[in-house]
């Protein structure tokens, strides 16, 4: 009977954590759910012990970064002279964040105890994600959605949702899970390696096009990302992998070209109402790329210290009226994050300080967010958290890395660990707009995919 309790509740265990791609679609609460029942079960099968014995440095890093988080929130809660509510409710986030610690370790555990097994992450990840792409391929071309569900009316041609309705989470959603049916026949030991390339090749433009479709800009050009470093560390489908990507990057830029539109105003194709949202995410990226040195070195062309207040709103145009104006929404929030981080530059203004702290001004926009991990982690804990976030990052790459690029592994069980890279090294990209870094869908991902590649040399065998 013992025997059969410890099979039985590591396999329970695992189906727990293989429900994570479908509570991402049901939303945060039953994100933080499912989160919790694996921490309180994990906590019961391991006698409390969750903290492995292996990666002490990677564990002491992290703990640190956790413990600095907690220690400056409530240092900002204690001496906070406004918003104090808000600090103190901060505060309580920050222990309640710690759930992600306890989830890293616990996964680490199992790992390290070979209990890990990541089969029914891989065939529900994948399912999903083949659903999902169907769904909003059929709704694009019909209107109407395998489930029934009609495309909003409000999001016109631009973006489609599928059976999400009004949760414009399709493209994000993909693009973390759909690696795992890219490769998932790759590992599927009765299909022949022949089937697994043309599979591999099918289903990329498949997602590719899902992707595309759901019109979420960042998801398809970090898509497109991946490709490319995956081409770099991969060699057995480097070639189908470029010539994908590049074919993509040469019909993006074809339509850009030859169906451009000034503005959406009109009743305009798909393809025309994608050629101008393309060419507004090349217009922004290009002002950010050329206007961010005028934010760091403060070029008063384009700043003002006034605060804005709506009973001197005359008195701001008047002052601000020979400045120049960003274009771009994202380069205000940019500017909003540089000039909040400035306030606290060192330790920080606490866990979602940024909107607290950030003074409305001109060329600056305080979003709920920085619109970047970095910058969030610069605001919420200084330079010496952002350092401590750098260490971690480059402990779990150097290691897997060194594991999967020196040592003799199969390619199944090279194709076993991609997925988690591959979003992982799209998760920590620093030049892409995101959400919030602290927020339940982003840390949950990261530190799920940062447990699997810190110890995939001890991960035996594929699924």
């Amino acid at each position: 009977m013992a025997i059969i309790k410890k099979k039985i509740q590591p396999n329970f265990l695992n189906i727990l954590l293989a429900l994570y791609p479908l509570v991402y679609l049901l939303g945060n609460f039953a994100i933080n759910l499912l989160t919790a029942i694996i921490i309180i079960f994990a906590i019961y099968i391991f006698k409390g012990k969750i903290i492995p014995s292996d990666n002490k440095n990677l564990s002491l890093a992290l703990i640190c970064f956790f413990s600095y988080l907690i220690i400056i929130t409530f240092f900002s809660y204690w001496f906070a002279e406004k918003e104090v509510e808000n600090f103190l409710n901060n505060f309580w986030k920050s222990l309640l964040y710690l759930r992600y610690l306890f989830l890293f370790f616990i996964i680490s555990l199992m790992i390290e105890k070979g209990h890990l097994n990541l089969k029914y992450f891989y065939i529900l990840a994948a399912s999903l994600s083949f659903i999902l792409g169907a769904d909003l391929i059929v709704q694009y071309n019909l209107g109407v959605d395998l489930f029934g569900f009609e495309q909003p009316e409000h999001l016109g041609n631009r973006r489609f949702s599928g059976f999400l309705g009004d949760e414009l989470i399709a493209g994000g959603y993909l693009f973390r899970f759909c690696f795992f049916g890219i490769f998932i026949f790759f590992i599927i030991k009765s299909f022949s390696k022949k089937f697994g390339i043309i599979f591999f090749s099918v289903t990329l433009i498949f997602f590719l096009v899902s992707i595309f479709i759901a019109g979420n800009r960042m998801p398809l050009f970090l898509f497109i990302l991946v490709l490319l470093i995956f081409s770099l560390v991969e060699k057995k489908l480097r070639k189908i992998a470029l010539t994908i990507s590049l074919c993509s990057l040469i019909c993006i830029f074809a339509i850009y070209k030859n169906f451009s539109i000034d503005k959406p105003s009109g009743p305009y194709t798909k393809v025309e109402q994608f050629a101008f949202h393309i060419g507004n995410f090349y217009n922004n990226a290009e002002e950010i790329a050329l206007r961010s040195w005028d934010i760091i070195s403060g070029n008063p062309e384009y700043q003002h210290e006034m605060v804005y207040d709506d009973e001197k709103k005359d008195l701001f145009l008047e002052l601000t009226k020979d400045k120049k104006e960003f274009k771009s929404g994202h380069l205000k929030i940019f500017n909003a994050a540089f000039e909040t981080w400035k306030k606290n530059k060192i330790f920080g203004g606490g866990l979602r300080s940024f909107r607290i702290n950030c003074d409305f001004k001109f060329n600056v926009y305080c979003a709920p967010h920085a619109h970047n991990y970095y910058g969030e982690i610069l605001i919420s804990m200084g330079a010496l958290g952002l350092a401590l976030f750098s260490l971690i990052v480059f402990l779990s790459l150097f290691k897997f890395l060194n594991f999967y690029l020196k040592t003799e592994n199969s390619f199944d069980f090279r194709v076993l660990l991609l997925p988690f890279f591959l979003v992982f090294f799209a998760e920590i990209f620093p030049f892409r707009s995101s959400g919030n870094f602290f927020s339940t869908f982003n840390s949950t991902i990261f530190f799920v995919y940062l447990a699997i590649l810190t110890n995939a040399n001890k991960i035996s065998k594929p699924v």
